[in-house]
């Protein structure tokens, strides 16, 4: 998974950022010290850091330094409410990779993550293609899916129409990504979950029903699911997810 730290001296502003981002599959460190985040930086050795200026203990820009001094490739993106030309600067000179003014939203923040990790992951030259497996039963759905999927990222599909088919690939190739449908003849959605969990626990299982149920959401995503949609797919939101299940593994590789 990818590892990311936050740092900021407001633990409330800590917190409202690490839940959207842990959804999203990332590893999630928090500090509100300057002191705090060195260790982290130094133990865990996050990815991608998103830094306040204005700390108790330090001057983040000094803290900017530091962490690109310990970790050259670490993606540092400032938040900050001071965001005059002078501090924007500095920060740019120092080695922060984007510059962010307070107030922003969540998804403000999401974008750029994913937009800094994904050059990050693709510049890095030995990963291997992520191997995807679609599940259901029916064969539109299931082209749907891979019409979309192929043109944009690099990877490897498989198909299968019902859940001892899938079960039986996961066994033979363990797939990185598996879309899976709720309801298909035989074993159910649910069951499957279960089972490529055995086999393949670091998979993620993206479900995917037209069957709208928040019961079965809870469900699914307490036995392991990455994710849940609904059906008809909104094709933005089945990105959005798709890109975060592939960062969290390291293997998010789109194609020009």
């Amino acid at each position: 998974m990818i590892k990311l730290l936050i740092v900021d001296d407001e633990q409330a502003i800590c917190k409202s950022i690490q839940k959207p981002f842990e959804y999203l599959g990332f590893t999630v460190f928090t500090a509100t010290t300057a002191a705090k985040a060195l260790s982290i930086l130094e133990k865990k050795k996050p990815k991608i850091v998103f830094l306040d200026i204005l700390m108790p203990d330090a001057d983040g820009l000094d803290l900017l330094k530091k962490f690109k001094e310990i970790d050259p490739g670490i993606i540092v993106i400032m938040v900050t409410a001071k965001g005059d030309d002078e501090t924007r600067e500095k920060a740019i000179e120092y080695g922060a990779d984007e510059f962010m003014t307070k107030p922003f939203g969540i998804d403000d923040l999401r974008v750029v993550a994913m937009e800094k990790i994904g050059k990050l992951l693709d510049k890095s030259g030995h990963m291997q293609k992520p191997r995807m497996l679609i599940v259901d039963d029916e064969k539109k759905a299931r082209d749907n899916l891979k019409n979309f999927i192929s043109p944009r990222y690099e990877c490897d599909i498989e198909e299968s129409d019902d859940g001892k088919s899938a079960i039986d690939t996961v066994k033979k190739t363990s797939p990185d990504i598996i879309f899976l449908d709720v309801r298909m003849p035989g074993i159910s959605g649910i069951d499957v979950i279960s089972k490529i969990k055995e086999i393949s626990p670091q998979a993620r299982i993206i479900v995917i029903s037209a069957y709208s149920s928040p019961d079965v959401a809870v469900k699914a995503m307490g036995l392991g699911a990455f994710t849940y949609l609904d059906k008809p797919i909104d094709f933005k939101v089945f990105q959005e997810r798709l890109e975060s299940a592939l960062m969290s593994i390291g293997k998010l590789m789109k194609k020009s």
